[in-house]
């Protein structure tokens, strides 16, 4: 049966460049070994037929008023907007079809130029609507979304038809519709043609293999070791630092020995990427949190069916640890890159921490990201060997040039309001807004979205959500901030702060016991979820440029000791020390707990 093509929606307001993009985006999906087809999709068959004079007063345009026809208070408006969306079905079959009987084998892609989100800016449906619900499973039906989104200048000088008002207005409004359907990322159209085609195809996932039911075995030669690992960079709910370290970590063991990630994704299959293969465990429709149940469910049996000699299990939500040991047939070493039980059952008054505590003490070996974690395994499990590791960061080509300076404040992170504090920051800077703007960067689940732009709207302060910022654009945002909050109420590492110091930039958060791998580094702390002492700080850093200036230069300084090629360097180190044990080889013996400990590379010295 062959596999369902590939795809792809490009949208966003007149200027942005969607066309052009389609072009370049069918074309490098040709040269990957696509059957790739370019596909118009807006408006109904009405609509096109029309001479361009009557056309024009149909759709809702830029600073158009709607018609009688494209106002959904009247029943020719409704109907206007089911006819697109029966017109946008039968576009989709379409184009599918077309791209199967062309394929001969290859993976097969369909590029639509606009889609639902543009339909949805153009008939403005009421959010919770039966159109509105229409559009969003039409809206899941593609791989990915891309939002072309530029400053309303860059938009007005592009287009040379509406003026700027109007397009700041519709811009506006693809940026509200977009927070509302999944898998939109955001690409800054602002960019060269050619940096615009690169960061799309950078959103897009890798080809889909073929399906399997089963493991397959990994490639000949070195010894098999597999790393477990919930998230991951394509994961459209997540893709956070864990995912980062479990790709970077994977690509430096594959110079040494067979490497195996087991992770999630919508479709079951394996695929061999960077020398790594990665097995697909199908459970991606399940969402984020019924999907990690699952995969709590699923793993044990896929330890059990897959060959290894050693098995990394990163821990995941609710309750952290997997049980692994149980069911492994190898030795396996627990990544605590998250001991989130404490902070799950707080949430949601259920006995997560219980289960996470019990869970460890079946672990020999447990690799932690700081000095709070590993207190914490080696309380509830005293004889395992506990490993501090860092994360790392990759430090920019040259030296930071804007050290002290910046337009707003900046949070980048994933949209979980209430695990990443946000409610707690946009309280704090709304009670008395400092004088530069706040801009919150990332991406959530469809709710969290919708969460954090109700309490933005709330808030009534210049603070806004810029959606997800990747690749040069993340860049562009980490370089360009006056300084990086992190208000969370629980994290393990927070890399987004290693990122920010990496670029010269003070890091403000709470004083959490994981988060003290920073003092000395540049970092400004305030007691636990005390907003009005977070306030005062987001106001006074605002106001004193040298002090960002002095503390900037301080976390640069602490950033260039936690590089990748240092921290994979001892996941390097450590894992083959582990193969080597008698204990890999079917024996009993195992490192003596002090021996571990003594270990505990990754540490840089904080700059007092």
């Amino acid at each position: 049966m062959k596999q369902r093509p590939l795809l792809v929606c490009v949208s966003g307001p007149d200027g942005a460049g969607k066309s052009s993009l389609v072009g370049r985006m069918t074309t490098a999906l040709r040269d990957r070994g696509y059957a790739a087809a370019a596909q118009y999709c807006y408006g109904c068959v009405v609509c096109r037929r029309l001479p361009q004079r009557i056309r024009s007063r149909f759709p809702a345009a830029p600073g158009q008023p709607g018609s009688i026809v494209s106002g959904l208070g009247m029943w020719a408006g409704r109907l206007h907007g089911w006819v697109d969306a029966a017109v946008l079905v039968t576009g989709l079959a379409r184009a599918t079809a077309r791209a199967r009987l062309t394929s001969r084998g290859r993976p097969a892609a369909v590029v639509t130029d606009r889609g639902p989100l543009d339909a949805l800016v153009k008939f403005d449906p009421e959010p919770g609507s039966r159109l509105a619900a229409a559009f969003a499973r039409l809206a899941r039906t593609y791989e990915v979304s891309l939002l072309l989104d530029a400053e309303p200048e860059v938009l007005a000088q592009r287009d040379g038809v509406y003026a700027l008002g109007p397009l700041a207005n519709c811009r506006d409004r693809y940026r509200q519709w977009a927070v509302q359907l999944p898998y939109v990322r955001a690409v800054d159209a602002a960019a060269s043609p050619d940096d615009v085609a690169a960061e799309a195809l950078r959103c897009l996932p890798e080809p889909r293999p073929a399906p399997a039911t089963a493991p397959e075995p990994p490639p000949a030669g070195g010894k098999h070791v597999v790393i477990s690992t919930f998230d991951d960079l394509r994961n459209p709910h997540y893709h956070g630092g864990g995912a980062l370290l479990v790709d970077k970590v994977a690509r430096r063991l594959a110079e040494d020995h067979r490497v195996t990630v087991v992770t999630v994704a919508a479709r079951a299959g394996t695929e061999t990427r960077d020398g790594v293969r990665y097995h697909r465990l199908p459970l991606g429709w399940a969402g984020p949190r019924l999907g990690q149940l699952l995969y709590h469910a699923v793993l044990p049996v896929t330890a059990r069916r897959l060959p290894h000699d050693l098995w990394l299990e990163s821990f995941t939500p609710p309750f952290s640890t997997g049980f692994l040991p149980l069911f492994a047939r190898g030795p396996v070493v627990g990544l605590a890159q998250s001991l989130s039980g404490a902070a799950m059952s707080r949430r949601y008054h259920l006995p997560f921490a219980r289960i996470e505590r019990y869970g460890l003490r079946f672990y020999e070996d447990v690799v932690v990201l700081n000095e709070a974690d590993a207190a914490t395994v080696r309380r509830h499990a005293p004889e395992a060997g506990t490993h501090v590791i860092r994360n790392g960061v990759d430090m920019p080509p040259a030296a930071p040039l804007r050290i002290g300076e910046g337009e707003y404040v900046a949070f980048l992170g994933r949209v979980d309001v209430w695990e990443k504090g946000l409610d707690l920051l946009l309280a704090a800077y709304a009670a008395d807004p400092p004088s530069l703007p706040l801009l919150l960067a990332g991406a959530g689940t469809r709710g969290a979205e919708a969460e954090l732009a109700a309490l933005i709207t709330a808030a009534g302060a210049d603070a806004r959500w810029v959606g997800e910022v990747s690749g040069a654009r993340k860049q562009r945002f980490l370089e360009d901030c006056a300084f990086m909050v992190l208000p969370s109420r629980s994290e393990s590492f927070g890399l987004v702060a290693l990122e920010a110091m990496a670029h010269g930039k003070p890091v403000l958060h709470f004083d959490l016991p994981t988060l003290r791998w920073m003092d000395g580094g540049g970092n400004v702390t305030v007691p636990a979820f005390d907003v009005e002492a977070l306030g005062q700080r987001l106001r006074a850093l605002t106001a004193d440029e040298e002090t960002r200036r002095r503390l900037g230069h301080l976390a640069h300084q602490a950033a260039r000791w936690l590089s990748w090629d240092r921290t994979t360097g001892q996941y390097q180190s450590l894992v083959q020390e582990l193969l080597d044990r008698p204990a890999a080889a079917g024996g009993t013996t195992v490192m003596p707990r002090k021996a571990a400990e003594g270990k505990e590379a990754g540490s840089w010295q904080p700059i007092r």
